[in-house]
């Protein structure tokens, strides 16, 4: 389980509004987010998701492009994790894609 920042960028896919995501579980190919909003399916995100702690001496930012697979409500009191959406990575570098393995396999 990986609790790491996300960051929302702008742009004409990117959902309008004030969107928050924090990951709950991330892998080489996607990640499991809490959210303060619903997410249609198919809507498409470009982010950029910091990778800290593992075997990192400072935080380590990774650009990246993903689509939502699906996005549900979560009961609970944080309004910021009211929802729970699937993403799938459809575009990473391929240096970030060796940094977020390496990332992965010092946790």
């Amino acid at each position: 389980m990986a609790l790491l920042e996300v960051r929302v960028l702008t742009g004409p896919a990117a959902p309008a509004g004030d969107l928050k995501l924090v990951t709950l579980d991330v892998g080489l190919g996607g990640a499991r987010c809490a959210c303060n909003r619903e997410l249609p399916e198919g809507t498409s995100l470009h982010l950029v998701l910091t990778l800290e702690g593992g075997g990192l001496n400072s935080p380590l930012p990774i650009d990246l492009d993903a689509t939502v697979l699906r996005c549900r409500e979560t009961p609970g009191p944080d309004p910021a994790r009211a929802y729970e959406a699937a993403l799938q990575f459809i575009r990473i570098d391929p240096q970030d894609r060796k940094r977020l393995q390496s990332y992965l396999n010092d946790l």
